[in-house]
């Protein structure tokens, strides 16, 4: 594979060695809304995360989220956790204003109750895992998505 890197004035062509791991078709497809589009078609600020079999060995979702998508946070409250898209957005930093909106398979979990439905979805269930950061890829999700939106793909929706 080449890349054209363009530095200054001049042009290199680079050989790039692969990864090792195949593309595979879900690879270029992102869950946006009530649907799916292309990562090429997409403006907005958009993360996937794919769980491979050691991930699936982990106790909860939200520990096997730290660390794999950028500017989401898991926050440790006693016995459950508190996810943030991009920090805190109001100034009270407290209670369910700042959680974003989980769908999972398509189906709206209702403000305040994402800790316990995060709790009862095994890890080895989850399929894809999409987070929508921005207002432009949240648009369809209207003011509920404007803390971002998790969307959860489990392995029997598909």
């Amino acid at each position: 594979m080449w890349r054209v890197m363009l530095c200054g004035l001049a042009v290199a062509a680079v050989a790039c060695a692969g990864t090792g791991r195949r593309a595979t078709p879900d690879d270029d497809v992102v869950s946006v809304g009530y649907g799916t589009q292309s990562r090429h078609e997409i403006t907005g600020a958009v993360s996937s995360y794919i769980p491979t079999e050691a991930d699936a060995r982990i106790a909860r979702v939200e520990t096997m989220l730290q660390g794999h998508i950028p500017g989401l946070e898991v926050i440790p409250r006693g016995s459950g956790f508190t996810l943030r898209i991009r920090g805190f957005k109001s100034l009270r930093q407290g209670g369910g204003d700042d959680e974003p909106l989980l769908v999972i398979d398509d189906i709206s979990v209702p403000a305040g109750s994402l800790g316990t439905a995060l709790a009862g979805i095994a890890p080895h269930d989850v399929a894809r895992i999409d987070v929508l950061k921005d207002a432009g890829a949240t648009a369809v999700y209207g003011s509920r998505g404007a803390n971002g939106v998790i969307i959860i793909t489990t392995k029997r929706f598909r």
